[in-house]
């Protein structure tokens, strides 16, 4: 069945429609405005994710007015990586958003919730889609749990936003580390949420990390 070439429009119409605020003090952005025909599927600090009832396999990143000049940039680096198929797709750049696929599957975070194993080829895709991004003249950052999707055993990408930036933030390879040293000690295991988020404050404390992996391991399953 062929689309209506019109539908296009429509939710371009309906985009034009959401209202996004700018919050002093906030790390996320407040929605003051959606058609009922969206659904959020992410908020952050320049944008919102949202998709259209008409179409599940795709969603848009709506941007806030004062990061708008974000957006030519972020379709510029999907352009760049465009033939690696660890990140997510791009398909249009409107004046103030991006059309992107929509990546199905748990986030590596949601991983350790739900005690779904993460297998090593996952970390080995993401250390060779960063690699591929560095020969494109990026600056592959800014990822750790909730940006990398499992996908049957494989591992997709979905945030390019500060791949321009300069510097290391070594989130990625801090979890790296992490996955090599402690991975073994709860794989397979549901991680309670605020357990995640204490190793988190703990990860720069190697000792107390083994001390806190070897006590977990002796705990009766969550």
């Amino acid at each position: 069945m062929e689309s209506d070439p019109t539908e296009g429009d429509t939710i371009i119409e309906e985009i034009s429609e959401i209202q996004l605020e700018k919050k002093v003090n906030s790390s996320k952005i407040n929605i003051l405005q959606i058609p009922e025909s969206f659904k959020v599927i992410g908020i952050g600090t320049d944008a919102a994710v949202v998709q259209h009832e008409s179409d599940s396999d795709t969603v848009y990143k709506i941007f806030v007015e004062e990061a708008e000049w974000k957006c030519e940039v972020e379709f510029s680096i999907y352009e760049q990586l465009k033939d690696c198929m660890t990140y997510a797709t791009c398909y249009e750049k409107g004046p103030n958003f991006l059309k992107l696929s929509y990546e199905k599957g748990p986030t590596l975070y949601q991983c350790l919730e739900q005690g779904i194993v993460i297998n090593p080829e996952v970390i080995e895709e993401v250390e060779q889609a960063r690699e591929y991004a560095r020969k494109q003249g990026l600056n592959p950052r800014d990822i750790h749990l909730e940006n990398v999707i499992f996908q049957e055993g494989h591992a997709k990408i979905i945030d390019v936003a500060e791949y321009r930036k300069s510097g290391n933030d070594y989130r990625w390879e801090h979890l790296v580390e992490g996955y090599h040293l402690f991975y073994t000690l709860i794989e397979g295991r549901q991680i309670p949420t605020f357990l995640i988020e204490t190793v988190k404050k703990l990860y720069k404390q190697e000792e107390d990390l083994v001390q806190f992996f070897s006590k977990l391991k002796d705990l009766s399953p969550f």
